[in-house]
């Protein structure tokens, strides 16, 4: 899903695998309809608007600025990141970061960072920014069959019978995992919330309209429905960091990195099913400029590797080609460069601190 993060009119919205929409005109025969119907690849679910899926590390940026609603001085908290984490009587084992900022932690994809975090400033308010960016919720985009994700909490927790929240609960829903899911569209809405500065808008496919016996079309107006409480700080600190996960060496989605654009991402795993059996959904989501936004993206591929080596690429391919057009176009030469700025920060003790 591409959108205009300035208004958030729908630019592109694909789902695999599809079908040949010829084969419905004038009739369909019952054999292609038979063909379809029992095709294992399911490619009459629209899975940009009808796929839910646990969002994973896509969803950390939220996780950063939930916690600087409750606490400003978040944003510069050092935790130790290592390589497992207990919680209650479970033993977490992720990748190890040592001591990070926020900023390094989304560059990296810190877990634990996460998970700190989210125990000291509290789960609600990770719950109550991800309902406000649209999660939970159907968008109104003008597609039928949309789904509405879910953004779990305490009481949904009792009153499905899984009994009460615990801290394990939270660990889950700062990462992306457990039972938060959203579909693509939404992610992709999230993103262009975060690439604009915290305008949230009703994603837009119509862009004007006109009744039969009119001879001119009629504009749709734009959908501005909220705007988020988020600092100019936190955004910077978030923003900063998604801006590593795509330019720096090391960070996560480095091999989507297009040479000549700046532009910022954050990439996802998100494991589902059975423990086991390794199954895995791939995300990255981006924003491209980073200092003059005009694309925001959600890609999701269905049972890949990881979001950075799965979809990484295949970004780039997209990232290169909305590059082309807005050379094309003469958008580019707007743009400014970028100047990454930094924050002298402490150490502390696992707490978490600031300077």
């Amino acid at each position: 899903v591409v959108l205009d993060p300035n208004n958030g009119d729908v630019l592109a919205m694909l789902s695999g695998p599809g079908y040949d929409a010829n084969l419905f005109v004038p009739k369909l025969r019952s054999k292609d309809w038979n063909r379809i119907r029992n095709n294992p690849g399911k490619p009459l679910l629209n899975r940009a608007v009808a796929g839910v899926y646990s969002p994973g590390s896509t969803f950390k940026p939220i996780t950063g600025l939930a916690a600087a609603t409750v606490d400003p001085a978040a944003i510069y908290a050092v935790y130790d990141s290592p390589a497992t984490f207990q919680v209650g009587r479970r033993i977490i084992r992720t990748r190890g970061h040592g001591k990070v900022n926020m900023r390094e932690a989304l560059e990296h994809s810190a877990n634990v960072y996460f998970f700190k975090t989210a125990l000291e400033h509290g789960w609600e308010s990770i719950a109550e920014q991800a309902l406000a960016v649209g999660l939970g919720r159907k968008t109104g985009v003008e597609v039928d069959f949309e789904r509405s994700g879910l953004v779990p909490d305490a009481n949904w927790q009792t009153k499905t019978g899984h009994g009460g929240w615990t801290d394990g609960d939270t660990c889950n829903l700062a990462i992306g995992q457990g039972c938060l899911a959203a579909t693509p569209l939404q992610m992709a809405m999230l993103t262009a919330t975060i690439a604009n500065g915290g305008t949230l808008y009703r994603p837009r496919l119509l862009q004007a309209y006109r009744e039969p016996a009119d001879e001119f079309y009629t504009p749709a107006p734009g959908r501005r429905v909220g705007k988020m409480n988020w600092s100019d700080d936190a955004l910077n600190v978030v923003r900063g960091g998604m801006h590593d996960v795509i330019m720096n060496k090391k960070g996560t989605g480095r091999k989507a990195a297009v040479k000549g654009l700046t532009f910022a991402g954050k990439t996802g795993t998100a494991e589902y099913g059975i423990k086991s059996e390794g199954k895995k959904h791939t995300w990255m989501i981006a924003f491209a400029p980073f200092n003059d936004p005009q694309y925001a993206v959600a890609f999701l591929i269905e049972d890949g590797v990881s979001g950075g080596s799965t979809v990484g690429p295949r970004m780039k391919i997209l990232m290169q080609g909305l590059f082309e057009k807005m050379k094309r176009e003469g958008r580019v030469q707007r743009l400014e460069p970028f100047q990454v700025s930094n924050f002298k920060l402490q150490v502390s003790s696992s707490k978490g601190g600031v300077s």
